[in-house]
């Protein structure tokens, strides 16, 4: 994954997975409790009913924003493949206003190097945002990192940061003949500048350009019944008026409610119709992830039975597959 320099990362007043006092992670190799004080269990258990409420009432009363909400979709893959050091992007965020900033690239140089995601607030004080990360590891096969960078941002969340000195990184280690490939949510609290840049940001290669899309998120409404058992959507395919330049929809989000009738089970298939492509996708919130398979070909991605609560479906198109990939939804 990237690394991140220039912030220092704001704590969350109540325990997360990784740092709660009770339990080893799994990550460390064990699942080994520790003791803890009358004191602190009270207040582990305080910490969290006052955390589920706080959310339940956000729920109710709309204090939080929808998952993975967005203002602007940046998309930054033009050109498609790293030929000279310099700057890929470069473009102005207004403040308090939600990005989400796509880029998939393939270093062809001959030589290793930094990519650097850079953010420099325009205010002289400190630089604070936040900030969903999905960043692929260095890989040479693009299909594998787009789908790793999109896994890696649904499952993600949001985390605040702070730029003392008003300005913060994401760097990759890329290697010739490597891919990076990204997604990344930022919200800043200031105008910013954002610069994507290989090795240095002295000059602007030549063809370099960022498309916006306003309104990058779809939400789709799919209703099973016994009459009407079978449903058929298409992503990735470019919607009239978008930029001419876009070859399919990467990186906006669908997000499918599907309503049938409870205990029924449901079955979501998909076929790339562009060339080989995949799917990834949270599926009411646990994340599903597909092969890469040929073009034209099907694949069942899930199948649920249908349960009170419905079935929420969130996916988005990654880099180096193509589109559109067709999604059928059946009772079964």
């Amino acid at each position: 994954m990237g690394r991140i320099s220039q912030y220092k990362q704001v704590s969350y007043p109540f325990p997360t997975p990784d740092n709660h006092t009770g339990t080893a992670g799994k990550r460390d190799g064990g699942t080994k409790k520790t003791k803890m004080s009358l004191f602190n269990r009270l207040y582990t258990s305080f910490a969290t009913l006052s955390t589920g409420l706080f959310l339940l009432a956000g729920g109710f009363f709309g204090m939080a924003r929808p998952a993975w909400s967005q203002d602007h979709l940046l998309f930054c893959n033009n050109p498609e493949k790293i030929r000279i050091s310099g700057v890929y992007a470069d473009t102005l965020l207004k403040a308090g206003e939600k990005y989400t900033v796509f880029y998939h690239y393939k270093n062809v140089t001959g030589v290793s190097g930094n990519f650097v995601v850079a953010l420099h607030g325009a205010v002289a004080k400190p630089l604070r945002f936040t900030a969903r990360q999905g960043f692929a590891n260095p890989q040479n096969d693009p299909p594998l990192a787009g789908r790793q960078a999109m896994a890696r941002f649904l499952s993600s969340v949001d985390k605040s940061f702070v730029g003392k000195q008003g300005a913060g990184r994401f760097t990759h280690r890329v290697g010739d003949r490597n891919v990076v490939s990204g997604v990344l949510s930022v919200q800043c609290d200031q105008p910013t500048r954002l610069r994507l840049y290989f090795r240095h940001d002295k000059w602007t290669v030549p063809g370099a350009r960022v498309i916006a899309v306003a309104t990058p998120r779809r939400e789709v409404e799919i209703a099973l019944s016994t009459a009407s058992d079978r449903k058929s959507f298409r992503i990735g395919q470019p919607e009239a008026g978008m930029n001419r330049r876009l070859d399919g929809t990467y990186g906006m989000l669908y997000a499918f409610k599907i309503a049938a009738p409870q205990g029924r089970r449901v079955r979501v298939s998909f076929s790339p119709r562009g060339g080989k492509g995949g799917l990834v996708g949270s599926v009411n919130g646990d994340l599903r992830q597909s092969n890469i398979v040929p073009a034209a070909q099907w694949r069942v991605f899930f199948e649920q039975s249908m349960g009170k609560r419905g079935l929420n479906l969130t996916t988005a198109p990654f880099g180096g597959v193509f589109y559109p990939v067709e999604l059928v939804f059946q009772l079964i």
